[in-house]
């Protein structure tokens, strides 16, 4: 399991506020606008030998995104027999079939990290939800997840992690509320970020959509 990285210069530059993150075990989610370091995280927890990652167990990690998960992908090999079977799938399935097919069938040891860049893309929302219970059945295994996402299901019950602070409080406004023509996005200042764990509620049984609670930004 990951529980902090702090970033080395290169990615810091490439990532809003501060340049430590710590993580939990379970489901953990990078949120925050376009543009502001979500896959740049999640690339440097995968393979950047620079950065300070605290694994403490070793754990075995298994990158996912749109483009490594591409067949025609020039510019990436499989690292292991396992993502050499998903590369042999992506030849015959897209995005979201070979995600969810390693969410269910690839087998987890104890500790192993799953790092998940845009799990929604491409997918309806039967999809995002069948992505989010492989995600709840990695942690049942012992595993852990670290995603990317502008998904609320994904969110759901998770740890949250803003990469802008107020973020998270910007979201439950646009997915919650009327639109306002006074709702503006928080600005991306790189002032610190919170990284304290948050639960975003199930949806309730009238059918709403899952509510994001305020988060205090840490001092």
């Amino acid at each position: 399991m990951i529980t902090q990285i702090k970033l080395c210069l290169k990615h810091r530059l490439k990532v809003k506020g501060s340049p430590t993150l710590r993580f939990q075990p379970g489901v953990n989610v990078l949120i925050g606008p376009n543009g502001s370091g979500k896959s740049t995280v999640l690339r440097a927890l995968h393979s950047c030998p620079e950065c300070l990652i605290e694994n403490p167990n070793s754990s075995p990690t298994l990158y996912f995104n749109p483009e490594t998960m591409n067949p025609h992908h020039p510019d990436y090999y499989p690292s292991d027999v396992r993502e050499m079977i998903l590369k042999t799938r992506g030849i015959f399935s897209s995005h979201g079939e070979i995600l969810r097919a390693a969410l269910f069938s690839l087998p987890i040891r104890e500790g192993s990290v799953f790092l998940v860049d845009e799990p929604e893309t491409g997918q309806d929302i039967e999809g995002v939800g069948r992505i989010r219970e492989g995600f709840d059945k990695i942690v049942a295994s012992g595993g852990q997840v670290i995603a990317a996402t502008h998904h609320p299901l994904i969110m759901r019950d998770a740890n949250i992690i803003e990469l802008v602070p107020g973020y998270a409080e910007y979201l439950h406004h646009a997915i919650c509320q009327p639109a306002s023509p006074t709702s503006e996005k928080p600005e991306q200042t790189g002032g610190r970020r919170s990284v304290g764990a948050k639960q975003i509620k199930n949806r309730g049984s009238d059918g709403a959509s899952p509510s994001i609670p305020h988060r205090t930004t840490k001092k």
